[in-house]
């Protein structure tokens, strides 16, 4: 039974070799329609077979049979050829050259589309970012402007402020050479020796008891002693080197111009005074101690008269 099974391989092998060897042989679906069931071949009865293609073959052992092939299931395969073709037969539209058609979905063209939105989604991202970009420098620009008006008005302000000073250390400077050219013989160092009048008479503690109305009044103003030569000298001495135009009145808000100094007589003498931002001319009779004709009424008054003297007619 093993050697039976075998046998009727071999020649089928055989013939499927020579199927695929040989080009003009029918194809092998219709070669394998018109083989009988291997088993019922018999040993010897290969040859015949293929030589009656399609005959009665033998029973075998187990019983023999007779197998016909449809000519109506095998008459396909038989015609078809060895190759497979598009048909004969031309469509009305005619057979397209172009594989897309302008109506026709595409895979491609979407996708350009898709990419195409993106990029405005994204360049209109690019334009509000720049925008907000110009919006943020647009108010720095405007800060700075800010700032520089700012500091503009401060810089005026300082330099109108500078002005001031130098315009008034001008006007003292004015004022100065003209008290310098109008008393060039004693308004500068050596002032004592140089004045053109009698001089070293006025002593402030000698004459000053004389006057009739030192003693109550002087008492009453809490005044004991007027200012010294020595006191009055030495400040007419530096402000001279200084090239400064007055001396403060000690213990008041008088500044006496001392280059004003001028005598009109013997015993008196007229001079400038600054009081504030203003300048008020005083006449004073240091024998009499009066100051524009009057006694002195106030402290202040008296320490004015008293230092008009010392310059005019004090010991130096």
């Amino acid at each position: 039974m093993k050697a039976f099974q075998q046998r009727p391989l071999q020649p089928l092998a055989l013939l499927l070799a020579g199927c695929l060897c040989l080009p003009g042989l029918p194809a092998g679906a219709a070669w394998m329609a018109e083989l009988p069931d291997a088993p019922a071949m018999e040993h010897g009865a290969d040859a015949e077979w293929l030589a009656k293609k399609g005959g009665k073959g033998g029973g075998g052992k187990k019983g023999g049979g007779s197998r016909k092939t449809s000519s109506k299931g095998s008459s396909g395969f038989k015609s078809a050829g060895s190759g497979l073709s598009k048909g004969n037969k031309q469509p009305k539209g005619g057979w397209s050259k172009k594989s897309d058609s302008k109506n026709s979905p595409s895979l491609k063209s979407q996708s350009s589309k898709d990419n195409k939105n993106k990029q405005v989604r994204r360049d209109d991202r690019l334009d509000k970012r720049e925008k907000q970009a110009d919006r943020r420098d647009d108010r720095l620009d405007q800060r700075d402007k800010n700032l520089d008006k700012r500091a503009d008005r401060i810089d005026d302000r300082w330099d109108q402020r500078s002005k001031n000073i130098d315009k008034r250390w001008d006007n003292r400077n004015d004022r100065w050479d003209d008290r310098w050219d109008r008393y060039p013989g004693w308004a500068r160092p050596g002032w004592g020796y140089a004045r053109p009048w009698n001089y070293g008479w006025y002593d402030s503690g000698y004459r000053s008891s004389n006057w009739g109305w030192y003693g109550a009044s002087a008492a009453a103003w809490g005044l004991t002693t007027l200012t010294t030569a020595a006191i009055i000298n030495s400040a007419v001495d530096n402000a001279v080197s200084n090239q400064t135009t007055y001396v403060v009145v000690p213990n008041t808000d008088y500044r006496l111009l001392y280059g004003t100094v001028e005598p009109i007589n013997d015993q008196s003498v007229r001079f400038a005074v600054e009081t504030g931002s203003s300048e008020t001319y005083f006449d004073a009779d240091c024998n009499r101690g009066t100051l524009n004709g009057r006694n002195p009424s106030s402290a202040s008054e008296a320490e004015l008269l008293n230092a008009a003297c010392q310059v005019a007619y004090g010991a130096v």
